[in-house]
């Protein structure tokens, strides 16, 4: 696995997950009651934070990849 290939996945996962963001924000424009307020808190928050979370640990995998990467060429 090459360090590009991960920072182009954790790319694509951010850019999923805003357009996933962006849906859901044109869907509570129909759909605002106690229900679409539990999906929020029980699907979509936990979502969001483990995006963000994984994200950033792929950037770092990818850090270490590099690393490892140039040690072994040299």
């Amino acid at each position: 696995m090459r360090s590009g290939e991960l920072i182009s996945g954790a790319a694509q996962l951010a850019k999923a997950f805003d357009k996933l963001r962006l849906r859901w924000e044109a869907t509570q424009l129909e759909w605002h009651d106690s229900v679409s307020q539990d999906f929020e808190a029980t699907y979509l928050a936990p979502l969001e934070q483990q995006v963000t979370a994984t994200v950033s640990r792929m950037k770092t995998l990818s850090g270490v990849v590099n690393t490892a990467q140039h040690e072994c060429d040299h």
